[in-house]
């Protein structure tokens, strides 16, 4: 194989591995929606609205929080999305007097701030 199509070759190679980080990088940045099913021990607020104890489904996309029981959405918030220093060990709501400040996913390494409204 002659100098200049090796060196065209590498030239390719490298700029591939380069679309490919960035892509990956791309992808797990987006990566932050998740979703678990949390109890709910006391009646608590978020985005206006009541969350009466209960079993509901918690799901956070890259912007908002989606608090659901049966199908039904019963609140919804913006948040921003934060690094936790380890691994959530359990998924948890964590409130300020009354109102969902936080929550952590049991599993990840990121948790969802509800931003002030």
């Amino acid at each position: 194989m002659s100098q200049s199509k090796m060196i065209r070759v590498s030239t390719f190679v490298a700029a591939l591995v380069l679309v490919l980080s960035i892509g990956l990088q791309t992808l797990s940045a987006k990566d932050t929606g998740t979703s678990t099913t949390l109890t709910v021990q006391n009646s608590t607020w978020l985005g206006g609205q009541e969350i009466k104890p209960g079993d509901y489904t918690v799901s956070a996309t890259e912007t908002q929080l989606t608090i659901s029981r049966n199908g039904k959405v019963i609140a919804q918030a913006p948040v921003q999305w934060k690094d936790e220093a380890s691994k959530a060990r359990y998924s948890t709501i964590v409130s300020d007097g009354n109102k969902i400040k936080e929550v952590h996913f049991g599993g990840k390494t990121k948790y969802v701030e509800v931003s002030a409204s």
